[in-house]
């Protein structure tokens, strides 16, 4: 679900009209209309006030942004919870020693 898609059904949950909304953040009816079809990209700021007004956490509106995990990025996720504290950690240790070694490798080409 997209962020406007979700900034309207929970409006729609309040039983609040487009213009309601748009008094309770300070902007034109038309504008949460836009909002809530994707025309207009919300910046942090909006997303915050929205959020604000329809009584939810900011990161409820976010939830979708995130990539879905790949195949192997799910897996990797699982074993890392079922895996002990100490094989954790070396995990991670040993992930962030590359990430950090390819952040000071220059890209070629």
């Amino acid at each position: 679900m997209t962020i406007g898609e979700k900034i309207k059904a929970r409006r729609r949950e309040l039983h609040m009209t487009t213009e309601e909304l748009g008094n309770l953040i300070g902007v034109q009816r038309s504008a949460v209309t836009k909002y809530e079809k994707g025309r207009i990209e919300l910046k942090a700021k909006q997303i915050q006030a929205i959020a604000k007004a329809l009584g939810v956490p900011p990161v409820d509106l976010l939830d979708d942004i995130e990539p879905e995990l790949q195949d192997d990025e799910a897996r990797l996720i699982s074993a890392y919870r079922l895996a002990s504290e100490e094989i954790q950690s070396a995990a991670l240790a040993m992930l962030e020693a590359s990430a950090e070694k390819n952040r000071k490798t220059p890209a070629i080409g």
